[in-house]
């Protein structure tokens, strides 16, 4: 009897050290080109057009509630703390988002992952002067999130593209789509998990990765504005 006990102990501790914690942390550093809008439909206000380029920083925290289903993130991106172009200081801006989210998992495959992101926003932008761009807006929205795994995550390094889309949200018809390309090389023997729950090894991480945000922002007394930001980046980063 204690033989068996003691070999069901060694079994369990082999696959428990085989797994990831169900938590991570994710830091991206990178250069982002961000294209910024605004149009009013009035003869008193000049549109904006502006595009600048700046480094972006980017900070996740994620933690599996019921692995591999559903999953809690939260997490912030800024750009412009450290601008390039243009020279011009008037047109600089920073861009600020914070958020907190439920994803509900569908691992129905080991090269595929569907998630259903339901997320809690916080976004605003930093402008000399105030003199264009928005302030404080904080919503709620629901989006779908697909990745794909080509190769499987058994080899030493991953590859894959994904896209988030809107599909609702209650704050000015605001529609936010990214897509992009993530490679992952895990560090450590850890190397065979299967997908999704690969995401919370130890690993290097490259992206580039392509955003569009639009909405539509309302003041009090104010006309309403037609906005619109597009970013292009790549970063690098660290998952553990």
């Amino acid at each position: 009897m204690k033989v068996l006990l003691t070999l069901f102990i060694l079994i369990v501790s082999t696959q428990a050290a085989q797994l990831p914690p169900k938590w991570r942390l994710e830091y991206n550093y990178g250069l982002v080109e961000s294209k910024y809008k605004e149009f009013q439909d009035t003869i008193v206000f000049t549109p904006t057009n502006t595009t600048q380029q700046t480094d972006y920083h980017q900070f996740i925290f994620q933690y599996y509630f019921l692995p591999p289903w559903i999953d809690f993130s939260m997490g912030l991106n800024t750009t412009g703390t450290n601008t390039s172009k243009p020279e011009d200081e008037t047109k600089h801006f920073q861009y600020f988002t914070a958020f907190m989210n439920l994803g509900f998992v569908l691992p129905i495959s080991d090269y595929w992952n569907f998630k259903l992101v339901v997320e809690r926003f916080f976004t605003t932008m930093i402008v000399p002067g105030n003199k264009f761009g928005f302030r404080n807006l904080t919503g709620n929205q629901i989006y779908p999130e697909v990745e794909w795994l080509p190769f499987g995550s058994d080899i030493f390094f991953q590859m894959s593209p994904y896209i988030k889309f809107p599909i609702w949200s209650d704050i000015g018809g605001r529609k936010e789509t990214t897509a992009g390309l993530k490679f992952k090389f895990p560090l450590g023997s850890a190397r065979n998990i299967k997908f999704p729950a690969y995401a919370y090894q130890t690993s290097i991480l490259l992206k580039f990765f392509y955003s569009k945000m639009e909405l539509t922002f309302e003041r009090p007394g104010f006309i309403s504005s037609e906005i619109s930001i597009e970013q292009i980046g790549a970063t690098i980063g660290f998952n553990f």
